[in-house]
């Protein structure tokens, strides 16, 4: 759009007259010379700040939804239930799930608080949740004239985020809720700045979900379309389902990435482990603050690894030369896949199941530069153990 259409046709001193009037807010930085600026406000400390839109990404089954909703029982628990390790500094919430009917919710919600410990009566009054299962689920969209306008269904949001006195509000999931293109960098970059804005005006925070491109999903980062959709984010998770399931319990193994932020340091990774109700915390790693480990590897590739070193450790024979160095201890690699499958390389048992877990594994591990395989040998290459 060109911006110059929004000025009624004039000559430019005149324009450039009416403008000199206007009353813009510029901020007046002397006064505050002998003032601290405020803090930031957050409503989960250094991961979702108020104020502004902070996404949620994930693949479709990933469990985005189930966070949500964890933050929100977390929310309305008054501190007795946390999320992601840290205190929730507020208490009500509001909710629009696109993909979700109301018993569905009600479910998820009654499976959340029973796993977490939490009395479903007590957190019910401050949870307020749509589902928008049969109903048009558009919060904004563009109408002839080209201008972004707010649906009667975003503005029944905000009203209801007034009227309790909320402190978020959930959106489930963009690509149902924004009526314009999502591929279209202008027109999301828009659509973005009104949810930052209305999010501002009403001191919460937005927490926005979406789905992941194939090209987002490959990178690792969970954007979709345009670029616009984590750009104008001020703060961005990324969800995905770990590639080996083999919690001994049997719950679902995920990792909740911290990719970006506006306002605080970014970089953390939560490995979690939920069974659709309870979630917990495996482990937390925060980016730049842990000595480099090498490349990171899945289950499969840590017992496959594991069985080469033992296997070289107990019949590992001298380097024969050429292209294997003269320092390496190297092992058939028969003799590595039968260490692999006795230290449990499968969940299954099954020879197929094991057979392609092993040349999956082996194949990364070679790929990672942590082996070297010249057939019929294989060896750990020089830090490939660390």
């Amino acid at each position: 759009m060109n911006i110059v259409a929004h000025f009624p046709a004039t000559s430019a001193p005149a324009v450039a007259a009416n403008t000199a009037n206007l009353a813009f807010p510029f901020i007046d930085l002397e006064s505050w010379a002998d003032r601290d600026p405020p803090d930031r406000a957050f409503l989960v400390p250094g991961l979702i700040p108020n104020g502004c839109v902070t996404s949620l990404y994930g693949d479709g089954g990933s469990g985005k939804t189930l966070i949500a909703l964890w933050l929100m029982v977390a929310a309305a628990s008054r501190y007795s239930l946390g999320w992601m390790g840290e205190r929730v500094l507020g208490f009500k919430s509001v909710g629009l799930f696109a993909e979700d009917d109301g018993d569905e919710i009600v479910r998820r919600l009654h499976r959340i608080c029973s796993g977490m410990g939490v009395d479903y009566k007590s957190v019910a009054p401050n949870i307020h949740a749509l589902p928008g299962v049969g109903m048009d689920t558009v919060v904004a969209g563009y109408a002839e004239t080209g201008d972004l306008v707010i649906t009667p269904l975003m503005e029944a949001l905000i009203a209801r985020v007034r009227d309790k006195g909320a402190s978020l509000l959930v959106l489930d999931y963009a690509a149902a809720i924004f009526g314009g293109n999502e591929l279209d960098r202008w027109q999301v970059s828009e659509f973005m700045r009104k949810l930052n804005g209305i999010a501002r005006d009403n001191d919460i925070a937005i927490l926005l979900l979406g789905h992941p491109s194939m090209e987002g999903m490959k990178g690792g980062r969970g954007t979709s379309g345009s670029t616009a959709w984590r750009n104008q984010a001020r703060s961005f998770l990324h969800l995905t389902v770990d590639e080996d399931q083999n919690d001994p319990e049997g719950r679902r193994l995920l990792t909740l990435s911290h990719t970006k932020s506006n306002y605080s340091a970014w970089g953390k990774v939560f490995r979690l482990a939920s069974d659709g109700g309870r979630f917990d915390i495996l482990e937390t790693e925060q980016a730049g603050h842990k000595k480099p480990k090498g490349p990171r590897m899945s289950t499969s590739q840590k017992v496959a690894l594991k069985a080469l070193q033992k296997a070289i450790a107990e019949a590992g024979q001298s380097s024969p030369g050429g292209p294997i160095p003269s320092s390496a201890r190297v092992v058939q690699i028969s003799l590595w896949r039968e260490y692999a499958y006795s230290m449990g390389i499968s969940q299954s048992d099954s020879g197929e199941a094991r057979k392609k877990a092993f040349s999956r594994a082996s194949q990364e591990l070679t790929a990672k530069g942590v082996i070297g395989v010249n057939e019929p040998l294989v060896w750990v290459l020089d830090g490939g153990g660390q």
